[in-house]
């Protein structure tokens, strides 16, 4: 997995991406401004907009694009921490903050957005190719079920989400439900929960006080799936297609419209 840690924090390449894509574009839109030594752009201020513009307009471009996911759940629009944005989306609502910039006359603003924008997306570009996803087989490793029995994880013959997850973490709890809901409604699709380093009485009590089914649930306590795949958060779920080679996968917490466009694209492959 293209994951990244700073200290104590843990992101996937593209999070990475976005996050240093919109530091640099604040920064650059201020520091052209005051080279420009025209303080009374407003730059700053119409820099907050247009980023404020991109979040709200891609957001909701997500959304509309998912909307069948979100109607029956529609508090999840407000978790932005999950993911799910329409870069496509989001640069029209950019777009159209450097058009109100014109229209107001105030043209001396729009420098520093250009350079801002430009450099974010260079910067954007730059990290993609400096993370990039790599190539990863599902791997072939028999994992315990919580009978105690074993299970192989490769060679399903189907497309298959492999969540990593433990009991002792928040994200992977409040997404559980959702994931298994997703399941009980993928015929196709094989979901397979690998508990990492904890016991199966542990997991088991867990799944009953939260009244979760135990379908798909396997323990891996010594955790060899984090190494394998190079994880190194929780919850990580990564979706292979029918072959076994990975076509996405997610660092944090999912939410339902990501996955099902993970799996979508995992039943294309």
């Amino acid at each position: 997995m293209n994951t990244v840690s700073i200290g104590p924090l843990v992101f996937d390449g593209a999070r990475l991406a976005a996050i240093a894509a919109i530091i640099v574009f604040l920064l650059t839109a201020e520091i052209t401004a005051r080279v420009q030594r025209r303080p009374g752009t407003d730059a700053a201020r119409w820099a907050g907009y247009a980023l404020l513009a991109w979040i709200v307009g891609a957001r909701f471009g997500f959304v509309l694009g998912n909307w069948d996911e979100f109607a029956s759940h529609p508090q999840d629009v407000l978790k932005l921490w999950q993911g799910g944005f329409s870069p496509r989306a989001g640069w029209v609502a950019g777009m159209a903050v450097f058009a109100a910039a014109l229209l107001r006359q105030r043209r001396a603003a729009v420098m520093p957005l250009i350079v801002g924008a430009v450099l974010a997306f260079l910067t954007q570009q730059a990290i993609g190719i400096a993370v990039p996803r790599p190539q990863v087989e599902l791997p072939a490793m028999d994992l315990i079920g919580l009978d105690a029995g074993t299970e192989q994880l490769a060679g399903r013959g189907k497309p298959v989400v492999l969540n990593l997850w433990a009991t002792w973490c928040p994200p992977c709890r409040r997404e559980m439900p959702m994931m298994l809901d997703l399941a009980s409604g993928s015929p196709g699709v094989d979901f397979v929960f690998a508990n990492q380093g904890e016991r199966a009485d542990q997991v088991m009590d867990f799944l009953q006080g939260e009244n979760l089914p135990f379908d798909g649930m396997v323990l891996d306590p010594r955790q060899r799936l984090m190494g394998r795949l190079d994880a190194i958060g929780l919850p990580s779920t990564l979706v292979f297609d029918a072959g076994g080679n990975l076509v996405a996968a997610q660092t944090g917490e999912v939410s339902r419209a990501a996955l099902s466009e993970m799996i979508e694209k995992a039943m294309k492959e």
